[in-house]
C-alpha cells in the first residue's frame, strides 16, 4: 500500500553545490560476481549530479544515480539506463549523501560496487582524503510537509515534517539473540554520520546466507566483508562495533537509497523492517514531488538562489 499526499514539500532554502577536489581510485572485491573492480572518482562541473560511467563497455554509457533509474532490488540498489546498469550502490551513495558531495563522475570498469568491509567507511575515509569544495552554483533545499510512507509485506518506510534531517531505524526479526530487536536514530550531520553510522557493516544469518555461498550467487562474500549470526550470535571475530551495528547499518543503507533523490529534503525518515525496495519507492515517489515543484516554480528556484 502506497500512501501519499499531493503537496509534500516545498523550497525553504538553497546552498552551494559541491564536488570533490583531487582525483582517486579505488579498488575491491564485489560482493556477488566475485570480481576485482576498480572506481574512478573525479570532479564534475555544477548541476551534473552523481554519474556513473562503466568504462568496461564500448562508448563507455553514463547513468545517473536518480532514484527513477531504480531497476530492481535483489539484496542490494541496482540503478540502469538503456539495459546498462550497475549493483550494490547504496553504500557508495549513502558515503556520498553523508560527506555532502553533489555532482561526481564514478568510472566503474564492471557492473557492481566494491563491498569492501561491508560498510561505507572505506568510501567516506577516501572521500575526506580528496577534499570537498563549493561550486558556483546553488541547489535548492525542500522541507517535507505532509506524511508521505510505503506500507508493503508487514513493513513501513515514512517521511514525516520534522524540523532536523533525522533518520532512524526498528529492527526486528522473528529470531533470538542479536537480531531480535534493535533500533537507531540520528539526527544528521556529516561528523555524526562519520562516528556513528559509516562503519557499520551488512549483514545475514548463516542459514540464509550459506545456501547464497554454496550456490554461487554470492561469489565474494566472506567473514570479512559483513556479519554473519548463527544461532543468535555473532561468529565474526571481534564481534560487533555496535550493540545495535545492524540497525544502525540499515540507517546507512536508507541513506543512501534516499540520496538518489537528489536534493535535500528535511524530514524525518524512519523505516521498520523496511529495506532497498521499500526504501527506493518512498525516494521516487519524493524525487517525482521535488521534482514537480521545480518545474512549476522554477523562478522562486532561481531567486533563492540569488539571495544566498
Amino acid at each position: 500500500m502506497l500512501r501519499d499526499q499531493s503537496s509534500i514539500v516545498k523550497q525553504v532554502g538553497s546552498r552551494p553545490q559541491t564536488t570533490i577536489l583531487n582525483v582517486f581510485e579505488l579498488t575491491g572485491v564485489a560482493l556477488f560476481t566475485g570480481k576485482i573492480v576498480r572506481c574512478r572518482f573525479l570532479p564534475a562541473l555544477p548541476d551534473t549530479g552523481i554519474i556513473f560511467r562503466r568504462v568496461d563497455l564500448l562508448d563507455k554509457p553514463c547513468i545517473k544515480a536518480r532514484a527513477s533509474s531504480v531497476v530492481s532490488t535483489p539484496r542490494c540498489t541496482v540503478i540502469g539506463e538503456n539495459g546498462i546498469t550497475v549493483q550494490l550502490v547504496e553504500h557508495l551513495l549513502s558515503a556520498i549523501y553523508g560527506i555532502g558531495i553533489d555532482n561526481l563522475i564514478v568510472e566503474i570498469d564492471g557492473p557492481e560496487v566494491p563491498i569492501f568491509d561491508g560498510s561505507s567507511q572505506q568510501f567516506v575515509r577516501s572521500f575526506i582524503e580528496a577534499k570537498t569544495v563549493s561550486l558556483a552554483a546553488q541547489k535548492p533545499i525542500f522541507k517535507i510537509l505532509e506524511p508521505i510512507e510505503v506500507v508493503s509485506n508487514g513493513t513501513t518506510v515514512r517521511a514525516t515534517p520534522c524540523e532536523d534531517l533525522t533518520f532512524s531505524y526498528l529492527l526486528h526479526y522473528d529470531a533470538t539473540g542479536v537480531l531480535e530487536h534493535q533500533e537507531y536514530l540520528i539526527r544528521f550531520n556529516q561528523e555524526r554520520y562519520t562516528k556513528q553510522v559509516c562503519g557499520c557493516r551488512t549483514f545475514s544469518s548463516y542459514d540464509e546466507i550459506q545456501p547464497l555461498l554454496e550456490k554461487g550467487f554470492i561469489k565474494g562474500g566472506s567473514l570479512e566483508n559483513g556479519i554473519i549470526v548463527k544461532e543468535g550470535r555473532v561468529i565474526n571475530e571481534g564481534g560487533l562495533r555496535f550493540s545495535n551495528e545492524m540497525a544502525r547499518h540499515k540507517a546507512l543503507d536508507m541513506i543512501g537509497d534516499l540520496c538518489l533523490i537528489g536534493y535535500d529534503v528535511i524530514a524525518h525518515y524512519h523505516g521498520d523492517k523496511s529495506g532497498h525496495t521499500q526504501t527506493t519507492k518512498l525516494a521516487q515517489l519524493i524525487e517525482e514531488k521535488v521534482l514537480e515543484w521545480v518545474h512549476q516554480t522554477p523562478q522562486l528556484v532561481q531567486e533563492w538562489a540569488h539571495t544566498q
